[in-house]
């Protein structure tokens, strides 16, 4: 049985090969604040846009964020015995998401270092399984019994189960900006980034007609992922008049080598202790235009291009590349600032992010939907070399997902539809300027 159930575990995995921009992932409350910080020039320039910083203030300035969010996603399923669509739904939070930006600036040089979470963040919790696991349970029942290692019908056994996986990306990364002088500067940083996944969940099948007479292992893994690797951020901005700003970022990455760790032996008969996995953070190219209106009032636009056709990954089952499971894409927002008065600000801003992932290799367990980021938040100046930022963050899926009529040759055809449930982000940040 150990061997059949381990088919189960191998679709259940969660993918290890993707590293994506995504607008909840933060590197500044402020980030919270307008949702559209690629043309900053304040104290989160060190991880928005290096090349900003030589247009702010002289001295040396720090900046602490922390960005706690909640989100939930769900697959309705109706490929079942009772023929109900059922629904399964993870849950994805973290308390602690921190954002370290450092900026010392002198005349027209900065010098710029960001710590933090570079990829990824939270934990998902599949609390009541996934049907295709369950359903390759129920197939694992079907054939011992037809093998005769099992005794009774299908209908019999009961299937349970529960995963949940995690991804961090922590890392730091250092650089130098330069005004080449009153409307141009350009700046240079390299980035490490150490990347730790986990993934652990369980198996369980039970005779119901009379459980300990049947006694069937419990099918566990518990398994970490871990590897390192380097990025270039190179960064041009442009004046054109005093009151615009271009703001240009691009970043590449190199190659990262997951390493396999078993823990405690619970390899769920699929994993291999020291396996290397291929993966790497997707290259993006990052544009922002700020255009101050007035003293008071300034708009952004972001654009934010992600080129999955620069990766090679491992390929599938298939042969098929997993780099070409997804569309290059663009992901686009608005926003806008007003000063209150002296020692307020107000920010709101929106981004849309439409799915990069191809329809046909959507599934149950890796899916995306159009997505609809909303943010609003205050900047609030204590003293003038002391200030708050404080964001809200609200994420709406535009668009539901899914697969029609799916067919494994045993079990009748069934549909799934994927769904992001609302995701809850907030900020909260301090500056202080030495």
């Amino acid at each position: 049985m150990k061997k059949l159930l381990a088919i189960s575990l191998l679709f259940l995995t969660f993918p290890v090969a993707k590293a994506d921009y995504n607008p909840a992932n933060n590197g500044s409350a402020a980030k919270m604040k307008t949702g559209n910080r690629n043309a900053s020039t304040s104290t989160d320039a060190p991880f928005f846009n290096p090349a900003g910083a030589v247009w702010g203030v002289d001295g040396f300035t720090v900046e602490f964020s922390t960005i706690p969010f909640s989100s939930t996603k769900s697959v309705f399923d109706n490929g079942n015995f009772l023929g109900k669509n059922n629904e399964y739904q993870s849950k994805t939070s973290s308390l602690f998401y921190p954002a370290l930006n450092l900026t010392y600036k002198k005349d027209r040089l900065a010098v710029t270092m960001f710590v933090g979470i570079t990829n990824g963040g939270g934990a998902g919790n599949y609390d009541d399984g996934l049907p295709k696991f369950e359903r390759l349970g129920y197939f694992n029942v079907m054939s011992a019994i037809m093998l005769g290692e099992l005794p009774g019908s299908v209908t019999d056994y009961s299937v349970n189960s529960s995963f949940k996986g995690s991804a961090y990306g922590i890392g730091t990364s250092i650089g130098v900006a330069y005004r080449l002088n009153d409307w141009a500067s350009v700046s240079g940083a390299f980035q490490y980034s150490r990347q730790m996944n986990h993934q652990e969940g369980w198996l369980d099948i039970t005779y119901n007609p009379n459980p300990s007479s049947v006694p069937i292992p419990r099918t566990e893994i518990d398994v970490d992922f871990t590897g390192q690797n380097f990025g270039v951020i190179a960064g041009l901005n442009l004046k054109p008049l005093p009151n615009l700003l271009i703001a240009q970022t691009f970043r590449y990455y190199t190659e990262l080598t997951l390493d396999t760790k078993v823990n405690d032996s619970k390899d769920g008969g699929l994993f291999t202790n020291g396996e290397k996995v291929k993966s790497t953070y997707v290259p993006t190219y990052n544009v922002g235009i700020a255009y101050n209106v007035s003293e008071k009032l300034r708009v952004d636009y972001n654009m934010n291009f992600s080129f999955y056709s620069l990766l090679t990954l491992d390929e599938d089952e298939s042969g098929v590349n997993i780099a070409d499971y997804y569309n290059n894409g663009i992901d686009f927002g608005i926003a806008a600032e007003y000063e209150i008065s002296n020692s307020l600000n107000w920010g709101v801003g929106f981004t849309y992010a439409p799915s990069k992932m191809k329809k046909e290799y959507q599934n149950e367990v890796e899916f995306e939907n159009n997505s609809l980021w909303l943010n609003t938040g205050l900047g609030i100046k204590v003293k003038e070399n002391l200030g708050i930022d404080l964001g809200f963050q609200l994420g709406l899926a535009t668009e539901e997902g899914g697969q029609e009529d799916i067919n494994l040759g045993v079990f009748p055809p069934f549909d799934q539809t994927y769904k992001n449930g609302p995701s809850y982000s907030m900020g909260i940040g301090f500056w202080y300027r030495f």
